[in-house]
């Protein structure tokens, strides 16, 4: 008779625990996991007064677009960006092509970014292709038409970005 409350009593616990644990969670809505999504394409004019070693200074302009989805690693934000621009420097000046691939975190306005492709030198002192990479922080907000960002990479050095979303 003991054996048979005591089973009674685990079952109804097991029961009563697992319908707690249900309804603790009743009260999320699905908006509340979802991500929110900024505007997939951006045009950027960036300029990076900097220079570790000697005077170097690039500026260009660039075309990004984002890639967001539940694909391969849904946390983060890809995208891709081509562009073009010049570099003068103490020994003369250069004209450069650069493609990069790179990755956003963050789900509000600000992200940390990180890109990684190459560049192409097309005249000058410098000639030839090149590792491209860069590290910086990105102010954007989601659905919103401004892009601000900051940071360190090459070809780009100490660099400033201002863009426009669409």
């Amino acid at each position: 008779m003991m054996a048979i409350v005591k089973r009674r009593l685990s079952v109804t616990i097991i029961i009563g625990s697992l319908l707690w644990c249900v309804n603790t969670y009743g009260q999320a809505t699905p908006g509340d996991s979802i991500k929110p999504k900024m505007l997939n394409n951006s045009i950027n004019l960036s300029i990076g007064p900097g220079g570790i070693l000697a005077l170097y200074v690039p500026a260009g302009i660039f075309y990004e677009r984002m890639f967001q989805g539940e694909r391969f690693l849904p946390k983060l934000t890809k995208f891709v960006d081509v562009g073009v621009g010049a570099a003068a420097y103490w020994e003369g000046e250069s004209a450069f092509v650069f493609s990069r691939y790179g990755i956003l975190t963050g789900h509000k306005k600000y992200h940390l970014e990180a890109t990684l492709g190459a560049v192409g030198y097309l005249n000058g002192d410098i000639v030839g292709v090149l590792p491209a990479a860069s590290i910086g922080m990105r102010r954007q907000k989601p659905n919103s038409h401004y892009v601000f960002r900051t940071g360190v990479g090459i070809p780009e050095a100490i660099y400033v970005s201002w863009g426009v979303s669409f």
